[in-house]
């Protein structure tokens, strides 16, 4: 009510200034009664009008990258030691914490063929597996598939905060239904390159699926990440867990297809991430090629970040495991698997320096394993994409590969 009358009178007031000469006096007599009313006002109506000072927001480092008081067992292997006991156990550790069961034989047996392209120049086919819920494959065919030691790869997209497209981000643009958005991507992030045919064309069979909240499966808004991952965790199960899953049985389908006679998981920034993640977990990978995404969990922890934004974040990590180990561990799980990482001088999400500090723990544990060092290239003059220089050095590492005959545990 002291609004209206508030109101009331300032309209009275603004009559009498436009009709009279006194307008100046009026005015005046305005804000006199505004000054007195005002305390009145406020407190009729706080959230509106009164006036809040104003208080700086500072953010605190220590609340974005806390480090609790909490009793931990350390799984690292710190000297020389029994490599295949200690990958044996971390490796069960590692299986716990994905907290959903690896998909059966018979789930994966049981994938049926959903339809072929209309265009049978596509060379590609759909596929769906029974699991958790439907997940559909894409194997992409070559005309002629190739000789060598890898013969078939896996590819595994990125995040990008772009879930329109997940798996088209590989593919011909041609063959999506947002031709134009996966051109600007492939445009962006692969210097115009469509990676899938370019495998394709050596001769590689090629597998591809949207992880979930991308393209088909999706597609989430940037928010909604977080949404998926907690009704995931009230179900008792992480989206890094299920991420897993899904690439780990991606991969026992494809070791089924004919003629295939060694695979390589290959991936761009979240999908690097999932292709060491990959070849660590699974016996059907013999090789990976991760491009844009290896660290330790220390800068991965820091303030802005990987581990530190959020809802992204909940595709990566997997709950209880990295109070026990750091990435270059669980990468060192796929040893003596041949293992390359790609990575650009200008990379602001991966610097080089930590990169190459990390890289030394993966290279410790593959000496404990008596295998063949992992490489690293870092390319000058890149960020954090996937161009002609380090397409090239994917292919020529693929062509020439030779998968070691015995290893710690594989």
């Amino acid at each position: 009510m002291l609004q209206v009358a508030m109101l009331k009178s300032l309209q009275r007031f603004g009559d009498k200034a436009s009709a009279s000469d006194g307008g100046s006096l009026l005015i005046g007599s305005l804000i006199c009664l505004l000054f007195t009313l005002w305390p009145q006002l406020a407190a009729a109506n706080p959230d509106t009008l009164a006036v809040k000072p104003s208080i700086p927001v500072v953010t605190n480092p220590k609340l974005l990258a806390a480090d609790l008081a909490l009793s931990q067992t350390h799984l690292r292997l710190t000297g020389e030691g029994d490599f295949r006991q200690w990958q044996q156990q971390v490796k069960a550790q590692f299986q716990s914490a994905l907290l959903l069961p690896a998909a059966d034989a018979a789930s994966i047996g049981a994938a049926t063929q959903m339809k072929t392209a209309a265009n049978a120049d596509s060379h590609i086919e759909q596929w769906r597996l029974p699991l958790w819920q439907p997940l559909d494959l894409y194997l992409y065919r070559p005309a002629q598939l190739r000789e060598g030691a890898v013969n078939a790869v896996i590819l595994l997209h990125d995040h990008g905060a772009e879930f329109r497209i997940g798996k088209d981000k590989w593919l011909p643009p041609g063959l999506s239904d947002q031709p134009e958005l996966v051109s600007q991507w492939q445009q962006k992030y692969f210097d115009g390159v469509a990676i899938a045919e370019q495998l394709r064309a050596q001769g590689y069979l090629v597998l591809l699926a949207d992880a979930p909240g991308f393209g088909a499966r999706g597609p989430l808004k940037y928010a909604e990440q977080q949404q998926l991952a907690a009704n995931l965790q009230a179900q008792g199960v992480s989206l890094a867990g299920l991420m897993a899953r899904e690439d780990e049985a991606a991969a026992a389908f494809l070791a089924r297809q004919p003629g295939v006679k060694g695979i390589a998981a290959v991936g761009f920034s979240m999908g690097g991430f999932r292709a060491w993640q990959l070849a660590a977990l699974s016996a059907d990978v013999d090789a990976a090629v991760s491009v844009g995404w290896f660290n330790s969990l220390q800068f991965l922890r820091e303030p802005n970040n990987n581990f530190s934004r959020g809802q992204t974040a909940f595709y990566l990590i997997h709950p209880g495991l990295y109070r026990q180990l750091d990435l270059p561990d669980i990468a060192a799980l796929g040893a003596p698997k041949p293992l390359l990482l790609l990575h650009g001088d200008q990379d602001p999400l991966m610097p080089p320096a930590q990169v190459s500090a990390a890289f030394q723990q993966l290279k410790t544990h593959y000496q404990h394993c008596g295998a063949k060092a992992p490489e690293l290239v870092t390319a000058k003059a890149q960020g954090h994409r996937f161009g002609h220089v380090l397409q090239q050095q994917m292919l020529q590492w693929l062509a020439q590969l030779q998968l070691p005959a015995t290893g710690c545990s594989n």
